[in-house]
């Protein structure tokens, strides 16, 4: 099926990190990740333009594909990464932290990267579209057991009779021509997956373990058992967002900091949210 993104007011370019394995003694990764990129179409053209001197960087032509494996080991990696900043469009995400999972839910199934997928387009649902936008969410390739089901879901989603806004769903090769900005898709991912593994492997970079009384009361649940974080936290903001490749993209998000952020950023189990709480507390810079 033909589908012309130029006749769409926004297009979602969407791709996943990591596998769905439970082998970690045989190197799967400890996360699993899928990011969409929310792009106007008035900026496509504009972040074409951003892969193509990506591209160069690393020594890939235009028409080359462009993998975040790839471009983090080469020796103008940072820089190239660091054009990711230059993006314009909205970023959602959503992480499995497989080592926190009960794997005998996902072992043995697509299931894990069907509701990744998913979950990280539920940020649609949080944009503020104009009456009657149309977005073309067009998502990298997958397997047929993840590709219908996925579809299916989204599909049932665009005749809820509360969206304003209609969406449309295509699975196309990020070598597609006309979807290049799949593989942006590809560096956002493997940027916020490294982060997020980076974070599990390394304790001396642990932000909170708990959420603090001051952010529990803001995200409007009880307050933590445990004393305020708060003041070593903010001594260590800085050191955070200096982590590998992220602090690149989290301008990206709709929203920096605060309860609404976690209508972008989804983790499973939920209890990695307490874990990962530097990113929503407003106290960290």
């Amino acid at each position: 099926m033909k589908v012309d993104p130029n006749k769409f007011d926004y297009v979602m370019y969407v791709d996943a990190s990591g596998d769905d394995g439970f082998k970690f003694e045989n190197d799967s990764t400890s996360c699993y990740a899928a990011a969409a990129l929310l792009v106007e179409k008035g900026d496509i053209a504009h972040n074409l333009e951003v892969l193509n001197q990506i591209k160069k960087l690393v020594g890939c032509k235009p028409t080359d594909e462009v993998k975040y494996s790839k471009v983090r080991r080469h020796r103008n990696g940072p820089e190239a990464l660091s054009l990711l900043k230059t993006i314009n469009g909205k970023l959602s995400c959503f992480v499995v932290f497989k080592k926190e999972v009960d794997r005998a839910e996902y072992e043995g199934t697509k299931e894990m990267s069907v509701i990744c997928h998913y979950m990280a387009l539920q940020s649609l649902n949080s944009y503020s579209f104009l009456k009657g936008k149309s977005t073309l969410i067009a998502i990298d390739r997958m397997k047929n057991t993840e590709e219908q089901p996925l579809g299916e879901a989204l599909a049932e989603d665009n005749k809820n009779p509360t969206r304003e806004f209609t969406s449309e769903t295509v699975f196309r090769d990020s070598k597609d021509s006309n979807f290049l900005l799949i593989q942006i898709a590809d560096l956002l991912c493997g940027t916020v997956r490294e982060h997020f593994e980076q974070y599990e492997t390394n304790s001396n970079m642990l932000y909170f373990k708990d959420k603090c009384p001051i952010c529990a009361k803001l995200m409007q649940i009880k307050k933590s058992r445990t004393h305020p974080l708060c003041h070593s936290g903010k001594s260590r903001a800085s050191e955070i967002y200096k982590s590998k490749n992220f602090h690149n993209i989290l301008q990206l998000f709709p929203t920096i900091g605060g309860a609404r952020m976690l209508d972008y950023i989804f983790m499973e189990p939920t209890k990695m949210v307490d874990q990962h709480f530097y990113l929503f507390c407003p106290r960290k810079k």
